[in-house]
């Protein structure tokens, strides 16, 4: 594993309690809104493209069958890599992890803009499936890492409304600018929020 991705070191040990409290809940909330917002950019640029699919194909670029394919090696690419992205979060530096595939995931966005090809739809798609796999694993861990088992279903409810935001952003945002840009755009848009 890259250096950078493995786990830190454990931080110094602090003594004062006052101290230990305040940063404790300083990176509580800031952890939560981290991923809150990371995973709500995940969901945006997971569902880009159902939401340019029906100006994908009135373009006539792809057929429902492509779109179908689409969808398919989507949806198993992303359960495969949520399923290895699970095992090799636990053992890496959370932060740069779910950075990684974020930043991944917008550019592959952005880069399917500018496809024409059925072949690089589909090999940009199933990328971006992979770096999605990056997120929920990440987020579960942290979760689990810095609340309670008598409170972690408060925070996790809380968190799991970021997918909520982020797919019912997406439709509002790509239409927007697919009405006035076109759905090239709109993935870019998507990817550059990413």
């Amino acid at each position: 594993m890259l250096s950078f991705l493995k786990a830190p070191a454990n931080a110094p040990l602090i003594t004062d309690k006052h101290e230990v409290d305040a940063r404790y809940r300083y990176w509580r909330r800031h952890i939560l809104i981290t991923i809150w917002l990371g995973y709500a950019l995940f969901y945006f640029t997971r569902k880009s493209f159902n939401a340019a699919a029906p100006e994908i194909l009135a373009s006539g670029i792809l057929t429902r069958s492509d779109i179908g394919l689409l969808a398919t090696l989507f949806y198993i690419t992303y359960g495969v890599s949520k399923f290895v992205s699970g095992i090799v979060s636990d053992r890496s530096n959370a932060r740069y992890f779910m950075g990684i595939g974020l930043i991944a995931t917008g550019v592959v966005n952005i880069l399917f803009g500018f496809s024409t090809s059925l072949w690089a739809f589909a090999l940009l798609w199933a990328l971006n499936a992979f770096f999605q796999g990056f997120g929920s694993p990440v987020c579960a861990r942290l979760l689990t890492a810095w609340y309670s088992r008598t409170e972690r279903g408060g925070w996790w409810a809380l968190w799991n409304t970021a997918h909520n935001v982020g797919g019912a952003l997406i439709p509002l945002v790509m239409a927007a600018v697919a009405l006035h840009y076109g759905w090239r755009v709109g993935m870019m848009v998507a990817g550059l929020l990413a």
